[in-house]
């Protein structure tokens, strides 16, 4: 062998051995990092999976209860008017039975033998059409009809439709009959007549002041617009099952209908079958008996239909309710379909750890005449690339939904960082999207309250504006002062739960009304949970009845344990209170409450240098007149 030769060798070796170092060290990194990142996309896409779906299910079921709520009042206002227009002595001609417009009363006569009776009861019901329709209007379309029907045969329903059986008679409609046999309430699962879809329905008898029974009143619910959702931001949902269950009669659970309902093709004369629902052990059975309203709960491996499935669960009553009364919805997610898109994601990573080694060794192979350096460099500008998405990964497992790997790279590793970045817009796109949701239902919540009790409307918005001031004063942030707007807006968002005689009684409260007022906080806190990044909400609506001293409620929290949002909403609220006009008292002047604030600098109830503050500042914004009156605060 030449001596040329064996330079040649020498050289080549010298050239070759840094780079097959660098390759088996570079390719023991790589199957690290793979495996890394195999493991963090199994567990955040899991974690992700199952968080989307007990939160999707709790949010379904406040959604139902705040729909039956609604229903309920709506059904009582059905009640007063139609009692109301039977009460009254028929006037103007009866309804054209034989026409039916969309979008007005249909009226209909069973066949009877009533004569000037139904005549008069066709009269009356359409003096009352108008209103009637206006109530559909309330529901924001989430009802199908409304129903009035008479003991003497008159039935009325809206919007019209006329397609009546030829055998319709409205007193043999389980709704009717409950009415006037129960007294009314809340029916099982039963078929529409003239859809042939399944309804969920609320019933109430009508009567005379003196008890006598006309007839009675109903509202259809209809079930696919109630068990609803879209599965553009989580695709498994289209495979899901989501279900009405409710208590039967031997302790057990059973359907009262699923997404899809399974006998929507029967008569409409019967009632919906009832599905035993028999997947779950004695001790989740019980777990799932034990929850209380509004609380869910997450269960793994349930067997149901040979598959098996995680289920979420969120119950509509409390455990103490009669046994035909309780209901939960629930939420079935398959394991497949959470494995198949597990699945994919690691199949992605597994292509892109081949090609990164290929593109690894073909470039060892041509990198085996040049010098080690170059080598090391190549070595060191595959390896980095995979740190920063296995940090990016980690990241993202620990919460920080901002991570990105910032690789624009166009080849294999670029398009695993792709993915990786995808994943993580995913994910922060999901939080974002779920936050804005829940933002614009406690939004909707908040303009229902308004419509209840006219006097929140103007309290919450004075409330924020002043909260907004103090804020200003004290040198908050944009972003936190945006978060104080909301949070005071919504502050005593609670009181929709409380009963209208309380929220608007005449007079000041007593006794245990006062006790029943004083759980708005923890309603509003209750609503306002769900919101995980934006916990100074439920701070603000859980706690600005709670006092410095720790004499306040509901938490007996005290001094800096209450959030300082909190603590400001608070003044401003009791600032509002003192100067605001009461149904059963005038407002006082701005002296007079500035001189009790004085008063309370030191006495327990607030931050007193927050107070300090507040009072310099309604001193300096109100020199010119100290005896202003509270009209002079009003927007």
């Amino acid at each position: 062998m030449s001596i040329r030769i064996k330079q040649m060798l020498i050289m080549l070796t010298i050239a070759l051995l840094p780079v097959l170092a660098s390759g088996v060290l570079s390719q023991r990194k790589i199957d690290t990092m793979a495996r890394d990142i195999e493991a963090t996309a199994r567990f955040q896409e899991m974690k992700r999976e199952r968080h989307y779906l007990r939160e999707k299910v709790a949010d379904l079921g406040t959604s139902l209860r705040l729909v039956a709520r609604l229903t309920e009042q709506l059904l009582a206002q059905q009640q007063r008017l139609l009692q109301g227009a039977l009460a009254a002595a028929p006037t103007g001609a009866a309804p054209d039975l034989t026409k039916v417009a969309g979008g007005r009363p249909a009226y209909r006569l069973t066949d009877s033998d009533c004569g000037q009776a139904c005549s008069d009861d066709l009269k009356r019901l359409a003096g009352a059409g108008p209103a009637f329709t206006g109530i559909h209007s309330d529901t924001a379309g989430f009802s199908l009809w409304h129903y009035a029907g008479l003991e003497t045969g008159v039935h009325m329903v809206f919007p019209g439709h006329g397609n009546y059986p030829a055998d319709f008679d409205p007193r043999q409609r389980p709704w009717y009959r409950a009415a006037v046999e129960q007294g009314g309430g809340w029916l099982p699962l039963t078929i529409d007549a003239s859809t042939r879809q399944p309804v969920l329905t609320a019933a109430a008898p009508l009567r005379t002041r003196d008890g006598r029974l006309l007839g009675a009143t109903a509202i259809d619910l209809p079930l696919g617009k109630l068990l609803s959702f879209t599965s553009e931001s989580a695709p498994w949902l289209d495979v899901a099952h989501l279900a009405l269950l409710r208590l039967n009669a031997e302790g057990g659970l059973e359907f009262v209908a699923r997404k899809q309902a399974p006998d929507a093709d029967r008569d409409w004369r019967q009632p919906a079958r009832a599905e035993a629902f028999n997947a779950l052990t004695p001790e989740n059975l019980l777990r799932v008996l034990s929850l209380e309203r509004g609380d869910s709960l997450l269960l793994d491996n349930i067997v149901m239909d040979g598959e098996t499935w995680n289920l979420a669960i969120t119950s509509l009553t409390q455990p103490d309710e009669s046994q035909g009364q309780r209901n939960w919805l629930a939420l079935f997610a398959p394991y497949s379909a959470t494995e198949a898109a597990v699945q994919a994601a690691v199949g992605v990573i597994k292509e892109a750890r081949i090609a990164s080694l290929k593109e690894h060794l073909y470039m060892a192979v041509a990198l085996a005449l040049i010098a080690a350096l170059i080598a090391l460099y190549a070595a060191h500008r595959i390896t980095m690339p995979l740190v920063r998405m296995s940090a990016t990964a980690r990241d993202l497992a620990r919460g920080r939904l901002h991570s990105r790997t910032g690789l624009r790279r166009r080849d294999e590793i670029g398009s695993l960082s792709r993915s990786i970045d995808r994943m993580a817009d995913s994910i922060e796109h999901l939080q974002l999207e779920q936050e804005q949701a829940y933002r614009d239902m406690i939004m909707s919540l908040h303009r229902a309250l308004e419509k209840k009790d006219t006097y929140t409307a103007g309290h919450s918005g004075r409330v924020t504006r002043t909260s907004l001031k103090l804020g200003q004063r004290i040198g908050l942030d944009a972003d936190t002062l945006e978060i104080l707007r909301f949070g005071a807006l919504t502050h005593d968002l609670g009181k929709i739960g409380i009963a209208d005689a309380i929220l608007n009684k005449p007079a000041p409260l007593e006794g245990k009304e006062i006790d029943i007022m004083r759980q708005h906080p923890t309603f509003s806190k209750t609503i306002m949970k769900p919101l995980v990044r934006f916990k100074e909400y439920a701070e603000i609506a859980g706690s600005h009845h709670e006092h410095w001293d720790g004499s306040g409620y509901p938490a007996g929290l005290k001094g800096e344990e209450i959030h300082l949002l909190a603590r400001i909403v608070a003044i401003a609220d009791a600032w509002d209170s003192m100067i605001g006009d009461r149904v059963y008292r005038k407002g006082m002047a701005v002296k007079d409450a500035l001189a009790i604030l004085e008063r309370e600098r030191h006495s327990g109830q607030f931050d007193p240098e927050l107070l300090s503050v507040f009072i310099t500042m309604m001193r300096q914004e109100y020199p010119a007149d100290p005896a202003a009156t509270a009209s002079m605060m009003k927007p």
